[in-house]
């Protein structure tokens, strides 16, 4: 990903009547209900919905991590859901990166070496390894902190060497699930900047699972996921119009009426012994970060 290096490209994502069941009789729990769409090569997509909408198991399934119950899902040329073990493997391995909202880091492993991982994988010479990950922490912002072990970085510098790990084995496709959860909102522009860049500036196929209007508006389209299944689907642009039917007017009211909810339930795990009064106060603020942003943006959108 230098300056005249050659580099994989995006490839297309298509999931076609995708189910997904877990469980059986009256434990079953339906996850996903006939759902379809088409990411097409190079393309940044943000796949946005309510908590227990289906978004993180969609994409564990393109990611080859899941299989579904009934469906078909293609990447490039692959049918996923008719690929052996070993095939998914490499497809986890070679095709897809990998951002989650835990970060997934080693500890005790300082970036460089948090990077390389994927690479030991996949076989990659050592030498090749430490100049790969050093220019990936470079790209992301992090040439001077390679050294660094995670809990020497701040939770926004974390999810740059996660993003900078995902692209160790230079996948055409890269899967963000939540990404910004824990960031601040300096941080989740920056977080989201970087991954919608991959499609602009080296045609990476970008598919990002958000709750967050503030990510999926980065985003050159955004599919709407409602009771597992595509709801609606929009441009940035045409989420902004006034009167757009299930608009981001409409979304981010739904995300701040949740709201009420999250606030109950932290309240409640305080009270229960759950979280300390420093974890309740760190989480209630971060909630209220993201209240105020979101009613900024509803406010400019004359919502």
């Amino acid at each position: 990903m230098e300056s005249g290096q050659a580099y994989k490209a995006g490839v297309d994502v298509i999931a076609d009547d995708i189910v997904k069941v877990y469980g059986s009789g009256k434990t079953e729990t339906v996850a996903l209900r006939g759902l379809s769409m088409e990411v097409k090569a190079g393309e940044a997509v943000a796949v946005m919905g309510p908590s227990g909408c289906g978004k993180t198991t969609l994409l564990n399934i393109v990611g080859g991590i899941d299989r579904p119950t009934a469906g078909t899902v293609i990447v490039d040329d692959l049918t996923l859901t008719e690929a052996g073990e070993h095939e998914l493997e490499k497809h986890r391995l070679f095709t897809m990166g990998f951002v989650f909202q835990t970060f997934n880091l080693i500890p005790m492993l300082n970036a460089v070496e948090n990077v390389e991982l994927p690479m030991i994988l996949a076989g990659t010479p050592r030498k090749e390894r430490d100049r790969r990950a050093k220019m990936l922490l470079e790209i992301v912002g992090l040439g001077e902190k390679l050294h660094n072990k995670p809990n020497e970085l701040s939770v926004g510098e974390q999810q740059r060497v996660a993003i900078a790990a995902a692209l160790a084995n230079d996948p055409p496709v890269v899967l963000a699930d939540e990404p910004t959860g824990e960031l601040d909102t300096r941080n989740a522009i920056l977080v989201t900047d970087l991954l919608v860049g991959l499609s602009r500036k080296y045609k990476k196929t970008v598919i990002i699972a958000t709750h967050d209007p503030r990510v999926a508006v980065k985003a050159k389209r955004i599919l709407r996921i409602e009771d597992g299944a595509i709801a609606g689907e929009y441009t940035p642009l045409e989420l902004q119009q006034p009167g757009t039917h299930g608009g981001l007017s409409q979304l981010i009211r739904v995300r701040l009426e949740s709201m009420e909810e999250e606030y109950a339930s932290l309240e409640k795990r305080m009270r229960g012994g759950q979280l300390s009064v420093s974890e309740f106060t760190l989480r209630y603020n971060k909630v209220k970060g993201l209240e105020n942003a979101l009613k900024e943006l509803l406010a400019q959108m004359g919502g």
